[in-house]
């Protein structure tokens, strides 16, 4: 694809925020600071080395964080906390807990803490 090809794409609103309070330091702009964090993440999960599959390795939990240096470490981390960050963004934990018998919290349209009892029942706090 040359540079002015592109194909719409739905991001995640953290990451565009992210991106948008980042490119401005980075003589960026939002698009281009995705796509820069999108191709240094390809480097890094097409790298063979030794270390990034240690890395990977802790992530994906068949590997040990105890065994990574401070740097992977830290790398490693970053990694879960994008995807901790994906899942909170785009899963809907409340219904499962709700059809498991747990009472939930959330926020209604006027930012309001709500309860919402197993059977959908819904009171604010």
């Amino acid at each position: 694809m040359g540079k002015s090809a592109s194909s719409p794409t739905r991001m995640a609103a953290d990451v565009v925020a992210r991106a948008g309070a980042v490119a401005p330091v980075e003589h960026r702009t939002v698009s281009e600071q995705i796509n820069y964090w999108a191709r240094v993440g390809m480097q890094v999960e097409r790298s063979v080395t030794v270390t990034t599959r240690q890395v990977l390795a802790a992530v994906n939990a068949t590997g040990q964080f105890s065994a990574l240096g401070a740097d992977e470490r830290r790398t490693a981390h970053a990694l879960v906390d994008a995807a901790m960050a994906g899942n909170a963004a785009t899963k809907m934990f409340g219904p499962a807990a709700r059809a498991g018998g747990q009472r939930t919290v959330s926020l209604d349209d006027d930012g309001n803490l709500i309860e919402i009892s197993p059977g959908g029942a819904s009171r604010r706090l």
